[in-house]
């Protein structure tokens, strides 16, 4: 497996959750801590966008480009990846277990990026990034996208169905959660 660094993208909104998703407290920790447990085998954790946030050995680091979604934080963190490979979640996905990367860059090879797919499609929120799609990020900002399904359109990628994850993970892997009345 090659050496990674996690991230977590903490810019949303969060509308519908209602506070600030990310302090939100559950089973004993913020949804922000569970996110980064999942990540604890990389070789450094960021927190990406959102207000300024302050954990023992986790960076933050601001958008590059604020206001830009999802797509908008991947390019931050790529550009601040200290490894060429780079996991990215968010912080409303609090069941990632730390296995789900080992699965992912074990089939690390040609591809850019390699995204799950769980129990509901596709999980780009969960998924792996190589520093060298930083051009095709660039491009598709400079296009007007914010959103990461788009990447697979334009970059050599790998889609690992959940018919072969399903055995290995939890269908609630993946569960984001929108609103606290989500969370089990």
């Amino acid at each position: 497996m090659p050496p990674f660094a996690g991230a977590v993208l903490t810019g949303g909104r969060a509308r519908r959750f209602g506070s600030d998703k990310c302090a939100y407290r559950y089973r004993g920790a913020t949804l922000l801590e569970h996110a980064l447990a999942s990540l604890r085998e990389a070789e450094e954790r960021m927190i990406v966008g959102g207000p300024e946030r302050s954990l023992p050995g986790v960076r933050w680091i601001p958008d590059v480009r604020p206001g830009l979604g999802a797509l908008g934080g991947v390019h931050a963190a790529l550009l601040a990846s200290p490894t060429p490979w780079l996991a990215v979640t968010a912080c409303d996905v609090p069941f990632l277990p730390a296995l789900l990367w080992r699965l992912l860059l074990a089939l690390a090879d040609d591809a850019l990026l390699i995204v799950p797919e769980g129990p509901t499609g596709l999980e780009p929120l969960a998924a792996v990034y190589h520093r060298d799609l930083v051009p095709q990020v660039e491009e598709r900002l400079d296009a007007g996208a914010r959103s990461l399904h788009g990447l697979l359109d334009v970059a050599p990628g790998r889609v690992v169905p959940w018919s072969e994850l399903r055995d290995t993970l939890d269908a609630d892997a993946f569960l984001n959660a929108n609103r606290p009345e989500d969370l089990p």
